[in-house]
């Protein structure tokens, strides 16, 4: 009976201490070489929410390590790769900000260019403020780097952008139009012609409401005098506003 107890006693002993050996130390514990190590690793395993973790704990370890560049580089990558744009955005952001001069600022401008694309529906009917964030992004990598490796896809994705950003300029203008606030209408047309211009099909669809919209607002200024489209079309008579609606439809 002793010797089946001893025995017992043993096996949970053993059974502990492998449970003990098992468990991995905190990185509050490590060296600083064994935690960026660690990081390293964790990186070169795609482990993506090991290394943002790690990293945090890392800064609040060695708040002045030499390796810190290097972390927070990773952490920026992580937060990319693990599709976490918004986090990636301000990590990388904020890398570039600390080091102007690192050769990885280059790569890191893309990917916040990169980040707001992806964040950016592809529904012309949706908000645009993300593309038109990308745009910016892709526009400054392009004009500031201009031999870096990915400027042929920049300069593709902000024509992509750029059209996108028209076909909504002209989803508003023709949402307006079909609710026959004509005023509201000719403001978004007359946008998409001054910004968009080089996309000839959306322009010639645009002319034919401008003028609709001009015809339309003519009449009803001759119906209503007291109507509030005097407020836009101050000192603009009725008849006006009829030519220059036949001006834009010779351009049609």
């Amino acid at each position: 009976m002793k010797i089946r107890n001893l025995i017992t006693l043993l096996t949970l002993s053993t059974s502990v201490f492998i449970l003990n050996s098992c468990q991995t130390i905190p990185i509050g514990e490590m060296s600083q070489d064994d935690g960026i190590t660690l990081i390293r690793n964790s990186y070169k395993s795609e482990s993506w929410t090991d290394v943002i973790t790690s990293v945090d704990e890392y800064r609040i370890r060695y708040p002045y390590s030499k390796f810190n560049v290097e972390a927070d580089l990773m952490q920026a990558d992580a937060y990319y790769q693990a599709d976490r744009y918004p986090e990636s955005i301000i990590a990388y952001e904020d890398f570039i900000r600390k080091n102007p001069n690192n050769p990885s600022v280059v790569l890191a401008h893309y990917r916040i260019a990169v980040a707001y694309d992806f964040q950016a529906p592809t529904a012309v009917d949706k908000e645009q403020l993300n593309a038109k964030k990308s745009i910016a992004k892709y526009s400054f990598y392009v004009k500031n780097f201009q031999n870096a490796e990915h400027v042929k896809d920049a300069k593709n994705r902000i024509e992509v952008l750029t059209r996108r950003l028209a076909e909504h300029e002209k989803f508003i203008a023709d949402f307006y139009w079909r609710k026959e606030q004509y005023s509201a209408a000719l403001e978004r047309y007359l946008s998409l012609k001054k910004n968009y211009g080089q996309y000839a099909d959306l322009i010639t669809e645009a002319n034919e409401n401008i003028a609709d919209c001009y015809a339309n607002l003519a009449s009803q200024l001759e119906e209503d005098p007291k109507s509030e489209e005097y407020i836009t079309f101050k000192n603009t008579t009725p008849d006006e506003l009829r030519k220059k609606a036949e001006e834009y439809r010779k351009k049609i």
